[in-house]
């Protein structure tokens, strides 16, 4: 099969972009960025994507990161003539923008994706700790934390803090359905605190008889969801790539 032609490319581009496709290219590009800087990316091949919601990656033959790429929403216009294709991708509320001039096209793939399904990672307990840390609003309204890993007598404690009543809080977390071993362990943790401090297990599920086991020894049980926690890592994390300098 020979290489797809120029027009007919820019023609299927146009119409994708309006229907708002998933687009995939792998072609001879040259790409200016103009915006709160000034680069210029040579003559190569490289694989372009634009995304149903308009986000815009240029990827080269190796490396994990785009050499470019714009967040959404952007406007994107496709012009053709008979040397290249531009390709201009826009952001729509920035004065930034992308022009690629296609030279040549290896493949070109446009249409819907469908992806119901839920992203989960899965987290270990010390990086629930720390996102915790950073939100303690996810214990409860009001709580501080204070020290993480704090070495008590009786042993190690997740999180030490403070809620909103100014009453001290220890708060072991488990990354899956608490169990009695959980309870048991807690349970040890608050031998010689008093009863003063609160002693709260935190957990996205509990046993029946874990449960009961709490209640009996006056500890408390908070749900805490892993979807919660996932989606502020994932915002987190993607918070931190958006910083990364873009280089050409």
């Amino acid at each position: 099969m020979g290489k797809p032609d120029l027009e007919e490319v820019g023609e299927q581009l146009k119409k994708a972009v309006s229907a708002k496709e998933f687009i995939t290219l792998i072609c001879l590009c040259e790409a200016d960025y103009v915006g709160r800087a000034r680069s210029f990316l040579e003559k190569g091949e490289r694989l372009l994507i634009i995304k149903e919601d308009t986000s815009f990656l240029i990827h080269r033959p190796s490396g994990l990161e785009p050499v470019n790429w714009q967040p959404p929403p952007n406007y994107v216009g496709v012009t053709v003539n008979r040397e290249h294709i531009v390709l201009t991708v826009k952001r729509v509320r920035l004065s930034e923008k992308v022009i690629v001039r296609i030279h040549g096209v290896k493949s070109i793939f446009s249409g819907k994706l469908e992806d119901k399904g839920v992203f989960q990672m899965y987290l270990s307990e010390k990086e629930i700790s720390e996102i915790l840390r950073r939100h303690p609003e996810l214990v409860e309204e009001g709580f501080r934390v204070t020290s993480v890993e704090a070495r008590e007598k009786t042993g190690v404690v997740d999180i030490v803090g403070v809620d909103a009543n100014n009453r001290r809080t220890i708060v072991e977390i488990k990354k899956d359905r608490a169990g009695l071993e959980a309870v048991r362990q807690l349970a040890r943790y608050a031998v010689g605190t008093g009863p003063s401090v609160r002693v709260v297990l935190l957990a996205p599920g509990v046993t029946e008889g874990a449960e009961k086991m709490l209640r009996r020894r006056g500890m408390e049980f908070r749900r805490i969801s892993m979807l919660d926690l996932t989606k502020i890592l994932t915002r987190e994390k993607g918070v931190e790539n958006s910083c990364i300098k873009r280089f050409l």
